[in-house]
């Protein structure tokens, strides 16, 4: 057996969570656990990151700027978690399932699989173009249409620091309800959700963070009339339901039945400990509402990071993740 080795530096964000808890078991990868990058010498972390076939950067933006340069052996992969080079035409945005490139026609599975470089993207970003991106494919959707974006998470979105925040028993009153961030409307996702599904106009988000551990759900609104086509809801469950039809990792729930199934409320934890993702379609002949539902530590998080590794490394793409 080929066994590859893999080198996990830092242990900053929601990632190392429970990176370790789904890779340690794996029989084809050695793993080297680097979460203290002070407790060794410069030297000796140089070496690691220019000896392992793969790094996944779990460390702050800054820090993962200024490691990136320590690495040149030219045949070293990196991933990086942070938000440093999402948006950057250098490194491949680690979305396995966003298809075909419109102006290259390149799959976006090539290249990740191609990549020396690839940047894990955001969760509310996964969501938000889980839904949007086929339809701006499929030219339902025209790229200048104002888009609405909501989302509600669990706190383990926010890392350590806001885990101990929300579970602490001392907490303040108002963490026991949802809370809304991003009031300025200024949050990096829109830039990002911009790149990934080459949307002209930086959307609005509307993100929520709640009590409880994790999860995640993004709905898009969508007044039918505003669109580049105009279709009856049914039609656009149909647009998801083709599009992702070969995709191991989503589900595209029915759409006779879904609502009843759910007992007419849709969780945003309900996805929790899963590395899948369901998208849903409600609605009728005026307007639409598409739902990605998610773990932010699965397909949001460290089974994304497995899923690109995967990619990179020539393995089978869900080893570790289905």
């Amino acid at each position: 057996m080929d066994i590859k080795k893999v080198l996990v530096d830092g242990h900053y964000g929601t990632i190392n969570l429970n990176l370790k808890q789904m890779i340690s078991k794996r029989d084809d990868l050695e793993i080297i656990w680097l979460e203290n990058t002070k407790q060794v010498a410069h030297e000796q972390r140089v070496a690691l990151l220019n000896s392992a076939d793969i790094v996944i950067l779990c460390q702050s933006a800054e820090t993962a700027v200024n490691t990136v340069p320590l690495i040149t052996n030219p045949d070293v992969k990196v991933i990086d978690t942070s938000n440093a080079f999402r948006l950057s035409s250098a490194w491949v945005y680690g979305f396995p399932e966003l298809g075909r490139d419109q102006k290259t026609g390149i799959d976006q599975r090539r290249k990740i699989s191609e990549s020396k470089r690839t940047a894990l993207p955001a969760p509310i970003a996964v969501g938000s173009a889980m839904i949007i991106n086929p339809l701006i494919k499929g030219k339902i959707m025209a790229p200048h249409i104002p888009l609405y974006i909501n989302s509600i998470v669990g706190y383990s979105s926010g890392g350590a620091n806001m885990i101990a925040l929300y579970e602490d028993p001392g907490r303040p009153r108002s963490y026991s309800s949802a809370r809304q961030y991003a009031l300025d409307q200024t949050i990096l996702q829109q830039k990002e959700i911009m790149h990934a599904c080459g949307v002209s106009y930086r959307p609005s988000i509307n993100p929520i963070i709640d009590d409880y551990p994790n999860g995640i759900l993004v709905t898009v609104p969508m007044h039918l009339r505003s669109l580049q086509k105009r279709l009856h809801s049914r039609q656009i469950w149909e647009t998801m339901a083709r599009f992702y039809e070969k995709e191991p990792l989503i589900e595209v729930k029915d759409f006779d039945t879904s609502i009843d199934s759910l007992g007419g409320f849709l969780d945003s934890g309900g996805m929790a400990g899963s590395n899948k993702v369901q998208i849903f379609v409600f609605g009728d002949n005026d307007i639409c509402l598409a739902a990605a539902r998610f773990d932010n530590l699965g397909k949001g998080g460290a089974g994304a990071v497995i899923q690109n590794m995967n990619l990179m490394l020539g393995i089978e793409e869900t080893k570790g993740v289905i």
